[in-house]
């Protein structure tokens, strides 16, 4: 099935220009697509990609931008793409501080933007994930989760909020 993948994933340019309409169509191109391989017009979207054996479109592109933020950390990516990001200089020693979070007016132009998604993203993977040394063990452990988990907007993540 990998063979008939779809080549919808978003770059990771430096803005993120998926509004949440645009990536619901994307995934619907890809739903459609898989109907069409896999015989099915009753399955839902959920069964057709694991039938597929695929992520979603969205999930599919946080993977692709906390590799490249594996990149990034590790001086594997061009100049260009990381002068897009600050390593943090904090004179003291923070979990998840590898990146400055960008502060931002606008959630159009700040909140959606690849220069704070990738660092908040890098941010929210495990400790195990973000001192992998190489990037293919990094590039398939990441392949086998769901990053879309760690973007909810809804506060399900945090002690106060989970009970």
């Amino acid at each position: 099935m990998n063979g008939h993948t779809l080549g919808f994933y978003a770059s990771t340019d430096s803005k993120d220009r998926t509004a949440v309409s645009d990536r619901r169509n994307l995934e619907r191109v890809q739903e459609r697509a898989l109907r069409v391989i896999v015989n099915s017009t009753t399955d839902t979207y959920d069964v057709l990609l694991s039938r597929a054996n695929l992520p979603s479109v969205y999930n599919r592109r946080l993977q692709e931008i906390a590799i490249l933020m594996f990149k990034v950390k590790n001086g594997l990516a061009p100049d260009y793409i990381m002068e897009l990001f600050r390593n943090s200089n904090k004179g003291y020693s923070l979990r998840n501080a590898d990146f400055d979070l960008p502060r931002f007016s606008s959630v159009l132009y700040g909140k959606h933007s690849i220069r704070y998604l990738g660092p908040y993203l890098w941010s929210r993977l495990s400790a195990v994930d973000r001192k992998r040394l190489a990037i293919g063990n990094f590039r398939n452990s990441i392949r086998d989760k769901d990053l879309t988990t760690l973007i909810d907007d809804a506060c399900s993540h945090c002690t106060i909020c989970a009970t």
